[in-house]
């Protein structure tokens, strides 16, 4: 049983930040690589201030061109105020809002700039405010406008 406890937080950690491939010998090889916010944000998103990146619950998936990703921060602040600084921060950083929805203690923020989507969410908790951020390529419309 100790060695199962002790393997748990590796294969977390391998299952969160890795990437695995198929050799020549058809077997797969696993490359962990280390989750940081900028690698999917860059200067164009910031995080909120005094919040703390929670990489287990992250991941970034990058193809050729391709890069989204989930990531999660917490820390401890009220949702309007989160809302607000987002409202204000975003369009300076070349965000267009498309929508912004506030239902109690959880609001869902949504961005786009003509290449990339955005989207925010933020829960406040007992403990703690949850703050999840998602970008990705920004898809073409799937329905033909007359």
């Amino acid at each position: 049983m100790r060695k199962i406890l002790l393997t748990l937080p590796f294969i977390a950690l391998v299952a969160v930040s890795s990437c695995a491939t198929l050799n020549t010998s058809g077997q797969t090889e696993v490359k962990v690589q280390t989750i940081k916010p900028e690698m999917l944000l860059g200067d164009s998103v910031p995080v909120y201030p005094g919040f703390r990146f929670v990489p287990q619950k992250s991941f970034i998936y990058e193809s050729g061109d391709i890069k989204v990703g989930r990531l999660v921060f917490t820390g401890d602040a009220k949702v309007k105020d989160i809302v607000s600084y987002y409202k204000d921060v975003l369009p300076q950083q070349g965000w267009e809002p498309v929508a912004i929805t506030i239902y109690g203690n959880q609001a869902s923020l949504t961005y786009v700039t003509p290449d990339k989507t955005l989207q925010i969410q933020v829960s406040k908790g007992f403990s703690e405010t949850v703050l999840v951020i998602q970008i990705g390529p920004r898809g073409e419309l799937t329905t033909k406008s007359e």
